[in-house]
């Protein structure tokens, strides 16, 4: 088993409303071909969402409105374990999601990282899931998730390259 750690905004999800963000929890859609992509590692990989939620500390959403979009997001893509986000724009917070919970991972060694480019959530994932830089990919669309990969010393792909890669796959 390896780990496969996923950006959601922009890699697999976009606003439903068109708009830059969600309005509410329900208000996004799987990225054509994400579901596929997705789904092509279930079988050998703990997939596992990182998201930084700037939108909480920007005043548009609550926490408690971010925890349930992150829940929705799980409904949306049944094979990904959980969700990390980080609310506020210093990099200090840090929420672990899953289907029925929030826990709050703001105590960590990582506060004050895990805000991308920062790998605190990566590396609060790696240590979580027990795996090692050299089995976990992350997958991302902007340079601060790259940038966070490779302060992780974890792989990274480009979410378009990621997306290709499976829609060929697919229709070979």
């Amino acid at each position: 088993m390896s780990l496969l750690l996923l950006d959601l905004d922009g890699t697999i999800r976009e606003p439903l409303s068109g708009k830059q963000y969600f309005q509410h929890p329900q208000d996004q859609q799987i990225i054509a071909g994400a579901d596929i992509a997705v789904s092509a590692y279930k079988d050998d990989w703990i997939i596992v969402g990182i998201s930084n939620q700037g939108g909480v500390a920007a005043g548009y959403k609550s926490i408690q409105e971010c925890i349930k979009e992150q829940q929705y997001t799980l409904e949306l893509f049944p094979e990904l374990r959980e969700i990390y986000f980080c609310p506020d724009f210093e990099g200090k917070k840090c929420f672990r999601v899953t289907r029925h919970n929030a826990h709050n991972h703001s105590k960590t060694n990582w506060s004050g990282y895990y805000r991308k480019p920062g790998a605190g959530m990566l590396q609060l994932a790696m240590v979580r899931h027990k795996h090692t830089p050299e089995n976990t990919r992350y997958v991302g669309d902007r340079p601060e998730d790259e940038a966070a990969a490779h302060r992780a010393g974890v792989l990274f792909q480009w979410a378009v390259d990621w997306l290709k890669q499976h829609q060929a796959t697919m229709s070979s």
